[in-house]
């Protein structure tokens, strides 16, 4: 996706958040599989909290949105540890 390609968002006042601190990501030669979970105290087990299927073109625009945001979260409060 170019900047030329930026979706207007919808609003959708049903989505629901679900936080998430623990990631897991596998793929094939098709699809990525993002599972998003959480890990609470001192256990190692994750409970898992969300998944997100997508195609390796869309895999590839979520690593750039996320590297552009995280480089600007650190341009306004400082380098994440």
């Amino acid at each position: 996706m170019t900047e030329d390609d930026v979706p207007i968002w919808e609003e959708n006042k049903a989505a629901e958040g679900q936080y998430a601190n623990c990631f897991r990501i596998g793929h094939n030669a098709f699809e990525f599989v993002i599972d998003c979970g959480l890990m609470a105290g001192d256990r190692p087990e994750a409970r898992l909290t969300g998944r997100i299927l997508t195609n390796p073109h869309s895999a590839k625009s979520l690593y750039q949105t996320l590297q552009q945001a995280l480089d600007d979260y650190e341009k306004s409060f400082g380098l994440i540890g």
